[in-house]
């Protein structure tokens, strides 16, 4: 019963705060992504700007959601007819309130492993993490082929794993309950979690960034 009136709680303040978020999200910079490459630089260095304001996203981080940034860069050359994918490299960058601390820790998760970004008091330190420019491991580029790099991110503020994830943390547990021990609320508890989910599809962010055609 605890668990579900923690969950009820956490949905409540999502439902507050998301009537601000289209407001805060128009005042905040216009989100891009900056992507650095020169034919003596590579890989290129990657960085997604803007993507968090100043608020609804801090409200919705302290009430318990995580944000994740989810980027994948592309390396791709042009032919006559169709470009050519060469190789591409993904990376999350996760964002989370850590209640006890108060503070905002920041990580970077990629196929080897998660990298601490730093914990923070402020969250305005925690965007600027969020922002650190980062240099995939992408393939060499072909020489003489005119060459690309596509970038798409994605911005989620909520997933229902990432309350399941949420709530073991916070009760301390390694895994989840999956030992048929359920309460009467659990099917209540998960309507609640997926309701929050849907609700905060209009809090998912994409971007796109292609970098200059040019020949190694």
């Amino acid at each position: 019963m605890r668990r579900f009136v923690h969950l009820l709680r956490l949905t409540l303040a999502l439902l507050l705060v998301m009537s601000s978020s289209v407001a805060a999200w128009a005042q905040s910079g216009r989100p891009e992504i900056d992507i650095r490459m020169s034919s003596t630089m590579f890989p290129p260095v990657i960085a997604v700007r803007g993507v968090l304001a100043e608020r609804p996203f801090d409200e919705l981080l302290r009430s318990g959601f995580p944000a994740r940034l989810h980027v994948r860069a592309e390396l791709w050359s042009e032919g006559r007819w169709f470009d050519d994918v060469n190789g591409r490299a993904e990376w999350d960058i996760i964002v989370r309130y850590d209640v006890i601390d108060r503070s905002y820790e920041v990580a970077r998760r990629t196929g080897e492993g998660i990298t601490p970004l730093g914990s923070y008091a402020r969250f305005a330190d925690a965007r600027a993490a969020m922002e650190l420019a980062y240099a995939p491991p992408l393939p060499s580029p072909p020489r003489g082929k005119k060459t690309y790099v596509l970038v798409q991110a994605e911005l989620q503020t909520l997933q229902v794993s990432d309350l399941d994830e949420l709530e073991r943390w916070l009760r301390g547990e390694a895994g989840p309950a999956v030992q048929g021990k359920r309460s009467p609320a659990s099917a209540l508890t998960r309507g609640i979690r997926t309701l929050a989910s849907r609700l905060l599809g209009g809090e998912v962010r994409r971007l796109e960034a292609r970098s200059p055609s040019m020949v190694f």
